[in-house]
């Protein structure tokens, strides 16, 4: 389950100055917050009750009792509530080994934020889509076209038809050639990649179902998602392209595709099985 305090984290960049002052006296002090009212949580962040209910809403949480109670088990967890995330932005002096080290502990942190995001349903929702998809489109550009591409590639193994284009016109066409029994997976770090909302728009025009690899928050991408496999927001100092979000976003799909293969084995494996035989008895005659 997710923490409120990493909850509160994620969405913070995201939010209007009435509910920044709400995150912010939260994060400053849990445990005050966790005894506190609606109303004496915004009396002490100077700020409205709706303003804090709102907060709640935007972290993905169904009001502020959820968020006491998240708040609780972060306070009650070994060590204490979790610290934020610190700003590694890589020096422009040092070693090799410096820089490797460096870059290795940002790629480690940031794969410990998105388990910290973790909340099960989503996964669990978005595999059972998958699994009973008459056929699948992803859409990605950019450094996210990478990772929608890595995820038609997994999907075709486990025989699924998913269908992938670099090109993002080719997207927004595959979206309105879907049907209600489809499903459509946009991945964006940001949530407000154009041609990626064009063709998720199209895709919900067609009823297909929508999941969202993206950062937490009010995204536009996020409020057109039926189901959202959350992942952190990077550190201070680095563009949403780096490789950071990619390798969050790519865990995320990895997680995804073991708990789709997990769920539905007994089609999925021997599929699995079969596609990386072929593949090698291919490789074996060239």
């Amino acid at each position: 389950m997710t923490g409120a305090l990493a909850l509160l984290r994620e969405v913070l960049d995201s939010c209007t100055e009435a509910e920044r002052k709400a995150a912010e006296s939260v994060l400053a002090d849990p445990a005050a917050a966790a005894l506190c009212t609606v109303a004496e949580l915004a009396r002490r962040a100077e700020t409205s009750p709706p303003a804090v209910v709102r907060l709640c809403h935007k972290a993905g949480l169904s009001g502020y009792r959820e968020l006491q109670l998240l708040l609780a088990r972060d306070l009650c967890a070994p060590g204490g509530p979790p610290e934020a995330c610190p700003d590694l932005s890589p020096s422009s002096t040092g070693s090799v080994r410096a820089i490797a080290v460096d870059a290795a502990e940002r790629a480690k942190g940031a794969l410990d934020r998105v388990l910290a995001l973790l909340k099960p349903e989503p996964f669990e929702s978005a595999a059972a889509a998958l699994s009973r998809a008459r056929s699948v489109a992803a859409f990605g550009t950019g450094s996210s076209s990478l990772v929608a591409y890595d995820l038609a590639q997994k999907l075709a193994r486990a025989g699924i038809p998913c269908s992938f284009s670099f090109d993002a016109d080719m997207q927004v066409a595959s979206a309105c050639g879907l049907r209600s029994e489809d499903v459509a997976v946009a991945v964006s770090y940001s949530g407000h990649t154009g041609p990626v909302l064009r063709a998720v728009e199209e895709a919900k025009r067609s009823g297909a179902r929508v999941i969202a690899v993206t950062v937490q928050g009010s995204s536009p991408l996020v409020r057109l998602a039926d189901a959202l496999l959350p992942i952190p927001a990077n550190e201070a100092g680095f563009h949403p392209g780096t490789p950071l979000s990619r390798i969050t976003q790519t865990l995320v799909i990895d997680i995804l595709y073991a708990v789709l293969l997990a769920r539905d084995s007994a089609r999925t494996l021997p599929l699995v099985e079969r596609s990386l035989a072929a593949a090698r008895e291919r490789s074996g005659d060239r």
